[in-house]
């Protein structure tokens, strides 16, 4: 590598480290002193070619170590703040060769590792104990519900101040505000048709039924929870003697939509709380439109999905291996492309109070 390259690798991280702030990050908050080293690290994009690599680990190694300094005092806050920080920059200012190949295998193989995966949110992902990402109990965590609690509780100290940290960045803020969204959705269409049926297509712990006063009033004609993780099912399926008789289960698919081998019937309400973060363009579109053909007249489809320029992404995919598919507006509003626009009576989109998820609405003619 280039002693300019080099160099610049440390005036990214010392311009990151400067950068932190104490308030809580939030999703598109750039700090002037990172913009102006990502414009200045611009040049890596092309200059490194794989055998310069090994310097450019070294440098990243050096910044690494500095920051595994701030682990003494059992507290990791400042650690996690500032890695997030510095990691945001380097994917923001790397090819996606480079940070696949040198940036992210570097990171990941550092001792600092050992700090963050002692942190139960972080490690959950990371090791995918049911064999996929963002499964639903790595939201519980998010959720801070009292199921992930046992877990937290069995944590080193330092590794709770790295939840503590990670769990209140406006990524995890945008999820617990989705759930939230989700009920007042199930609880307007309720109100509006009296007797409605609602499907969730892969709903986790679908938690947004603790949050519906419709359902605990049994304002619902019937909700169908759909998902292909039986553990989950099974964690919905006691809800009927806790809120609501009305809500049922299904071990299905996203392919199973597609084929249309289901037999549901129609519904109100259709709606898919994180899917679409994990569907490519093609797949997503098919979906949206088999999911829309299950509206009755005037019923909605739901669909959210997270914006592009959410700053822990780099963290996500080096320290939990958690990959989402980040969109544009344009590219969430494309997700109804397969369907006749004479079909639709409405379409509306919103973003959440932090502008990190985005919905598209559809309502059936």
């Amino acid at each position: 590598m280039s002693t300019r390259s080099a160099s610049l690798v440390r005036d990214i991280f010392n311009s990151s480290h400067n950068s932190i702030q104490t308030a809580r990050p939030t999703a598109n908050q750039n700090s002037p002193a990172a913009a102006v080293a990502a414009r200045a690290y611009e040049g890596l994009r092309h200059d490194i070619e794989e055998h310069e690599y090994p310097e450019l680990q070294a440098e990243l190694s050096r910044a690494l170590d500095g920051l595994c300094a701030k682990s003494a005092s059992g507290d990791y806050t400042d650690l996690t703040s500032e890695l997030i920080e510095l990691l945001r920059v380097l994917k923001g200012s790397t090819s996606d060769r480079v940070w696949q190949e040198a940036v992210l295998p570097a990171a990941r193989a550092h001792r600092i590792t050992g700090f963050i995966h002692e942190c139960p949110f972080t490690s959950h992902s990371f090791s995918r104990p049911r064999g996929y990402p963002g499964d639903a109990g790595l939201l519980d965590f998010v959720y801070r519900h009292p199921d992930a609690q046992p877990a937290a509780e069995k944590a080193t100290a330092g590794g709770r101040t790295v939840m503590g940290f990670t769990v209140n960045v406006s990524a995890c803020e945008a999820v617990r505000q989705r759930k939230e969204v989700l009920a007042r959705k199930i609880d307007e269409i309720a109100e509006t048709r009296p007797g409605a049926e609602v499907l969730a297509i892969a709903c986790g712990h679908l938690r947004e039924a603790e949050s519906s006063i419709a359902l605990r009033q049994g304002k619902l004609g019937r909700l169908l929870a759909t998902d292909q993780d039986q553990i989950s099912l099974e964690r919905v399926a006691a809800y009927r003697d806790t809120i609501s008789s009305a809500i049922d289960v299904q071990n299905l698919s996203v392919r199973n939509f597609i084929t249309a081998r289901h037999g549901l019937g129609e519904f109100d309400l259709v709606y898919a709380a994180g899917l679409y973060d994990y569907l490519d363009a093609r797949m997503a579109a098919r979906l949206t439109s088999s999911l829309f053909s299950l509206l009755k007249s005037g019923g909605r489809l739901l669909i959210p999905n997270f914006r592009t320029g959410v700053n822990e992404e780099a963290y996500m995919e080096v320290y939990m291996d958690w990959y989402l598919i980040y969109r544009s507006v344009e590219e969430i509003k494309a997700f109804a492309d397969q369907i006749p626009s004479d079909q639709i009576r409405r379409t509306e989109y919103f973003e959440d109070e932090t502008g990190t998820i985005g919905y598209l609405e559809l309502e059936k003619i």
